[in-house]
């Protein structure tokens, strides 16, 4: 997938739609404004004490208030802090949600090209940029902006010549720290795909782990692992240059400021236009704009990294969801059939011009060349290639007349390699029913597709959960489970692709005997390379080279 460069404008736009109520932001604001007036109050206070120490010292009730102002800038800082954490938390969530929701309802086409695990890094990692910008800087800017606006006013007011000083120094310093602060933009973006890579990789190495070390690959995978870590290594220390070099000029530029305000005060002092009271307040506002001009730079250096982190995600965005389709549903399926139907991949032609109608109940075997467009034949009837709906019917109807939900829910797919979730054996039965099922019912289900034995050896646990690493499945009683899925889910139609590959002759028959049975319900239709499993009443369809052979008469 082709990047774009990361800009601000686009994160916000990413933002925009997930952003919190009026109400939020209002709340947020006070809180902001509250604590930033008692930080603000704290130098003036202590420079009234400063001038009001006399002969019997310091009055109790100065010191009272002075402590009373200490705890409640602490207690309002800590709410402020949780509040808009929560605030930036909420927007990520929200972020996340639709990303995700995005990616499960994207045309399988626009995903073809994309590594899962890639898609997943975008999702969690580069979101995780995103969040840290919202949650944890974006208060500091807020704060600084208005602490820095009101302090540097509070010091004009006490004295403008220290003023003048102090802000010499900050400008000097911002002119050196944006230039640093705007290099992370590419950086972070380049962080991100490096980190995404990463962890595609390795997804897919443990995935595949006993195919790895059954090919002695485990030390070329180690090997090719020191490359993507040395790119992700290199990229993650271009940003700690970076972002090792933002905090000591900002605490350089403090170093001067303070020296140069305490050159100038001993001098104004000396001449008596200048009191104790006030050079106090002064570096104390002093070391406070400390915290804001930190802030600021992390925020605005933060940014850029999410910026890049946010064209990433703007990618998914241009996947194009699966249209819905009518509101019309599916009930029973009378015929399908495709008419004139050509399908491109990658620019390649692997179905030409088909023609062919299934009607009423009945068995349909699906033979041919590996290659020769079989499973992509089946899978047009599930609705996952919009350019095709027209040439698709239902009933005489194409695909679009229908609800594609309701298409769905009427066919169902039993893939050649069944895929299981890592959740328990209901859930799995039961995916995208909204009904709850019985657990009587299930058990009923998977004991009609022979798989008594399995039910025997797991306990009739439906509560056990089913691991990718586990393997409780044997080939044969996967795909038994896959047809029970299919069953609970009362389709009208049922495509099998290969269901008797992983299986050995008992167990083939066995299976063929129950679709046989099936067949009389519904229209089944598998694709199968075992010849010898075929009866003269079933209907054979021969493909070659994505075209349909013409049966002999």
């Amino acid at each position: 997938m082709k990047e774009s460069a990361g800009t601000t404008q686009g994160l916000w736009q990413l933002l925009l739609p997930h952003k919190p109520n009026k109400s939020a932001f209002v709340y947020l604001t006070l809180l902001v404004i509250g604590a930033t007036a008692l930080e603000l109050v704290l130098p003036l206070y202590s420079s009234y004490l400063v001038d009001s120490i006399g002969d019997d010292g310091i009055e109790t009730l100065i010191i009272i208030g002075l402590i009373a102002i200490v705890l409640t800038t602490a207690v309002l800082e800590a709410i402020l802090g949780w509040y808009g954490g929560k605030i930036g938390h909420s927007i990520s969530l929200r972020l996340r949600y639709s990303l995700i929701g995005k990616l499960l309802h994207s045309q399988s086409q626009s995903m073809d090209q994309e590594h899962s695990a890639e898609l997943s890094a975008r999702v969690i990692n580069d979101s995780k940029e995103v969040k840290s910008v919202l949650a944890e800087d974006l208060i500091g800017l807020l704060s600084g902006l208005i602490s820095l606006i009101a302090v540097i006013t509070i010091m004009f007011i006490l004295d403008w010549r220290l003023t003048l000083v102090l802000l010499s120094c900050v400008l000097v310093g911002f002119i050196i720290i944006t230039p640093i602060a705007l290099l992370m933009n590419n950086i972070g973006q380049e962080q991100q795909t490096a980190e995404a890579n990463l962890l595609k990789y390795i997804t897919e190495w443990l995935r595949y782990g006993k195919l790895i070390k059954s090919h002695n690959g485990a030390k070329q995978m180690q090997e090719q692992s020191k490359e993507l870590l040395d790119n992700s290594f290199t990229h993650e220390m271009r940003a700690t240059k970076v972002m090792s070099l933002i905090g000591p000029i900002a605490n350089l530029v403090l170093m001067i400021s303070m020296i140069a305000i305490l050159a100038f005060s001993a001098f104004w002092l000396k001449q008596g236009t200048l009191t104790l009271g006030t050079v106090t307040a002064f570096l104390l506002y002093l070391f406070g704009l400390t915290f804001p001009l930190m802030s600021m730079a992390m925020f605005f250096s933060n940014l850029n990294k999410a910026a890049g982190a946010a064209s990433r995600l703007s990618e998914i965005d241009k996947f194009e969801k699966e249209p819905i389709g009518s509101d019309t549903q599916v009930g029973d399926i009378t015929s399908l059939s495709v008419r004139n139907l050509n399908f491109l991949r990658n620019d390649k032609e692997i179905l030409k011009g088909i023609n062919y109608e299934f009607e009423g109940h009945g068995l349909s075997v699906l033979i041919g060349e590996s290659g020769s467009g079989k499973s992509t034949f089946l899978s047009q009837f599930l609705g996952f290639f919009p350019d095709t709906f027209g040439h698709v019917f239902i009933n005489n109807k194409p695909l679009s007349a229908y609800n594609l939900l309701s298409i769905r829910q009427a066919i169902a797919w039993v893939d050649q390699e069944p895929k299981l979730l890592h959740a328990t054996v209901y859930e799995n039965l039961t995916l995208g029913l909204s009904d709850n099922i019985d657990s009587n019912r299930i058990l009923t289900v998977l004991k009609s597709v022979g798989l008594n034995a399995w039910l025997s050896r797991i306990d009739n646990n439906l509560d056990l959960v089913v691991s990718e690493q586990a393997h409780q499945f044997s080939g044969g009683e996967k795909q038994r489970f896959a047809i029970a899925r299919a069953i609970l889910r009362q389709s009208k139609v049922l495509l099998l692709d290969e269901p008797t590959s992983a299986l050995d002759d008992v167990n083939k028959n066995e299976l063929m005997v129950l679709l046989r049975r099936l067949s009389k319900k519904m229209r089944v239709i598998i694709i199968s390379h075992h010849l010898d499993l075929i009866q003269p009443s079933d209907d054979i369809i021969e493909m070659t080279a994505g075209e349909i052979v013409p049966k002999l008469v």
